[in-house]
């Protein structure tokens, strides 16, 4: 887990820019990552972009991105190739099809291959777009299953700015380092409590605090994350003190423990 923090507007770099932003990130965590190891970069609809893409493929470097529905691309859909935008391409609930060697994006037309998946009970389907010619290496059914662990890490990003308040956080610091390392307090707590919340006691605790959705999203009915149930029990008198023995119970295992620190690449 690491943070990195810059402030706007943009005076280190050079264009500002937040495509270049975004870049000297991943490149930040492709060299902080170990030597042998092979990421695989998991993208949000927000990264969709075909010069992002292009990048990628020239490095080459794995990735998996969920594309909008809206791109033109070039495929081949019964036989035959043919112009559609990523939306319109073909697919059956609960099968998912993979088209190879797909041409993203209108003009430039960068070589990918898309995955086109809709789960039961799915609000929308999914447009995942992966290095073309990967099927050996990265099979449909692991890109789906990939896919569904970043819808997990999703439930994080409300959490942080709701639950933990960090919405319009405003700081009087003048070391971006201290910023960072509250944030990273915070980010050592927030896993700890999601242990709490995962646990058996959590789950036997749901029915109690969440009132299911009538119609499944994203193929569940749940309401609640993880760290809601957490704080939760932690919260609730008759929860509590079960709550915090179980907590205390998961944490001592993790005392003594000495983590691994990442090489200071860049500055912040």
């Amino acid at each position: 887990m690491a943070w990195v923090d810059f402030e706007y507007p943009w005076t280190t770099l050079r264009p500002a820019s937040q495509n270049l932003a975004e870049r000297y990130l991943l490149a930040w965590v492709a060299e902080a990552a170990p030597p042998r190891a092979r990421l695989l970069f998991v993208f949000d609809r927000g990264y969709a972009r075909v010069e992002l893409i292009k990048e990628l493929n020239r490095w080459p470097q794995p990735y998996l991105i969920r594309g909008k529905g809206d791109v033109i691309v070039e495929a081949t859909v019964r036989g035959r190739r043919q112009g559609l935008r990523l939306g319109r391409l073909p697919h059956r609930t609960g099968v998912p099809m993979r088209y190879r060697h797909v041409l993203y994006h209108g003009q430039q037309q960068e070589p990918v291959d898309v995955i086109v998946y809709r789960g039961p009970g799915f609000q929308d389907a999914w447009f995942l777009i992966v290095p073309p010619d990967s099927e050996a290496w990265l099979p449909t059914e692991e890109v789906i299953r990939l896919y569904a662990e970043r819808i997990e890490i999703e439930h994080c990003f409300p959490d942080w700015k709701s639950q933990l308040g960090l919405r319009g956080l405003h700081l009087e610091l003048e070391r971006t380092s201290r910023l960072l390392r509250l944030l990273m307090a915070f980010t050592l707590a927030y896993p700890l409590t999601l242990l709490l919340g995962q646990d058996p006691l959590a789950e036997k605790a749901r029915a109690y605090f969440e009132q299911p959705r009538r119609t499944p999203r994203d193929g569940t009915r749940r309401v609640l994350s993880v760290l809601s149930i957490a704080l939760y029990l932690l919260a609730d008198a008759r929860w509590r003190e079960r709550a915090l023995r179980r907590f205390q119970q998961i944490v001592t295992p993790l005392r003594g423990r000495r983590g691994v620190p990442l090489p200071p690449v860049f500055s912040p």
